[in-house]
């Protein structure tokens, strides 16, 4: 009998469950409408869903094609999603009942709309919340676009945790694909109500492996998608950062510039205004006002700056060029055809290659794709330096131009640094006009063009003595020029070029000694970095060697000797010819 009613309860209880189980398959089905119901008293919007179900590990009620309303009459949705997954207790099943404080919604896509009329999709949302919700978002995408001024943005594979708050407000943490790139986000928003009214404080962390933006202020949608508040902007320049700003020939550029930009933001829809801005680009380190407007169909930056140093051999493109070689890596100058600009700096002190000059004023302008570039400055010595640069990038080949002009100007430092000349000594005047054309700097070399002039007064040759190169030559050929034993001490040093197709032909070129009055003719290759020179040298009117001295070669190892009849075949016949023109004294 004890066995019998055994068997019957444990019936009863496999019944039981069995029934409990059913049951439980079937109640799924009001969450849809418990969720409508609070969406519609809550927030007064449609809550629609597809069939319910249950999921056991862990135990949760599955909502298919959940869809909240945008609030409208456009049957547009705000939040549209593959599933919505509520977790739940067996007791919770039982009663119908469920807290919203930890839902996943997976594959969702949020529309962040702004209508003609300024309506947004969100409005309402969040409105009469009655207690904090945590919502897991699973692959989900927002998507913010404004009709009235054609804003948008777009975050892809969002996955993370968004916190709802009592009092309106949200957070989220977590990853998105911004321009197909992974972003961690952190960002947390006072008053969703107040979007889109007179703004709720914003705090928005977004980091990649290219960079990272830090907000800290408001966020306002009533006229226009609008931050004011302050930024910071870090990481390194590269191709992948330029290539992401939509910039022409990004990737032609090559390194990793370190920058920061630290400022106040001030936006109204596609506008941007930096103000009080700190720019650290590498070495360059600048602060002032800079604005952006991206309203147009090319983007404008204007700005105003001022540098305590201004570093140019840092912020020229790197030609690619081995040592003694014309670099041959292309420039990217195509970069400069994606934006317009007008940018005026003023720098304590500018350095190039060597140069120091204080009181640097520069002057950019960018337009359509065209550079014009000018300014002066005081070296250090005294003088004065100025000038103006242009490039017109969209042209195929891209031409280049440059205009340089030195008074009064230390001659070490200025043709050491422009043209590789050390040693020379003196105060110079020089002024160069010079046009070029090519992708890289051996082409723009080769295709140089222009005349320079310049005068060194009261100056020596440091590295060069030249009464004992003459002397040498009564010796020997040459091969390289010879260890200097004495500077060459000048009153004057002159000279004018005439440069074609990377080749300059020397027009005048004079130097007066105490000793003696030279002159040259003859050419220099600027493209092979080879000399063809004729020296001529007079004491007096008597001339140092009877027949003139040729410079001839590579410039850093020419060789050289006195120009007579088949010298080269026959050093020694023609150095004893040399003797019988003119024998030395002694001989």
């Amino acid at each position: 009998m004890r066995y019998r009613w055994l068997i019957a309860g444990g019936a009863a209880l496999a019944l039981l469950l069995a029934g409990l189980l059913a049951y439980a398959m079937v109640v799924p089905h009001w969450a849809a409408s418990a969720i409508s119901e609070t969406a519609r008293q809550q927030l007064g919007r449609n809550f629609e869903a597809g069939r319910a179900h249950l999921d056991f590990s862990p135990l949760a009620i599955r909502v298919d094609n959940p869809k909240l309303s945008a609030g409208d009459d456009s049957g547009d949705s705000f939040v549209a999603a593959k599933a919505l997954v509520i977790p739940v207790r067996f007791g919770q099943l039982m009663s119908r009942k469920f807290d919203y404080a930890a839902f996943t919604l997976e594959d969702a896509e949020i529309a962040l709309l702004i209508d003609e009329r300024g309506q947004a999709s969100w409005e309402g949302a969040g409105a009469a919340a009655t207690g904090p919700a945590r919502l897991t978002l699973a692959r989900a995408s927002v998507r913010y676009f404004d009709i009235r001024n054609g804003q948008s943005l777009a975050i892809g594979a969002v996955n993370g945790l968004l916190d709802l708050r009592a009092d309106g407000g949200l957070a989220f943490k977590g990853t998105g694909v911004i321009q197909s790139r992974l972003v961690r986000i952190d960002g947390d928003l006072k008053s969703l109500a107040r979007v889109n009214a007179e703004g709720s404080p914003f705090d928005l962390v977004l980091d990649s492996d290219i960079g990272a933006v830090s907000f800290s202020g408001r966020l306002a949608t009533e006229s226009a998608l609008s931050l004011a508040g302050s930024l910071r902007l870090s990481g390194h320049v590269s191709a992948d950062l330029l290539r992401l700003a939509g910039l022409a020939g990004a990737a032609k550029f090559e390194g990793r510039v370190p920058f920061a930009v630290d400022a106040a933001l001030d936006s109204a829809g596609r506008a941007y205004a930096l103000r009080k801005a700190v720019l650290t680009l590498g070495q360059f380190r600048a602060a002032g006002d800079m604005t952006a407007d991206l309203r147009g169909e090319r983007p404008r930056l204007q700005a105003s700056l001022t540098s305590e140093v201004l570093p140019l051999d840092a912020l020229v493109p790197a030609s690619g060029a081995a040592p003694g070689e014309w670099g041959r890596q292309p420039i990217a100058f195509d970069m400069l055809s994606g934006l317009d600009a007008e940018i005026a700096l003023m720098a304590r002190e500018l350095t190039y290659r060597g140069i120091n000059a204080t009181g640097a004023q520069l002057a950019l302008s960018l337009k359509d794709g065209n550079l014009s570039t000018t300014g002066v400055a005081q070296p250090a010595g005294g003088g004065t330096l100025q000038f103006a640069f242009d490039a017109a990038t969209v042209s195929l080949p891209p031409r280049l131009s440059l205009s340089l002009k030195a008074e009064n100007v230390s001659a070490q430092p200025l043709l050491a640094g422009l043209a590789g000349i050390r040693g020379v000594t003196g105060t110079v005047r020089f002024s160069a006009d010079l046009g070029a054309e090519g992708q890289t700097q051996e082409e723009m070399i080769g295709t140089l063009g222009g005349s320079v002039q310049f005068a060194v007064v009261r100056g020596a040759i440091a590295n060069g003595d030249l009464g004992g190169l003459l002397a040498g030559a009564r010796e020997r050929v040459l091969d390289g020029w010879p260890p200097a034993t004495a500077a060459t001490v000048f009153t004057i040093l002159s000279g004018e070029l005439a440069i074609a197709d990377g080749e300059a032909d020397i027009k005048t070129a004079n130097m007066v000694t105490p000793e003696m009055d030279v002159s040259a003719t003859g050419a220099v290759d600027l493209l092979r970095r080879a000399l063809d020179v004729s020296i001529v040298a007079f004491r007096g009117q008597e001339p140092v060697l009877p027949v003139a001295l040729v410079i001839r070669g590579l410039w850093d190892r020419p060789r050289i000797y006195p120009d007579v009849q088949d010298i080269l075949k026959d050093p020694a016949a023609g150095l004893a010819r040399l003797r019988q023109l003119s024998p030395a004294p002694g001989d």
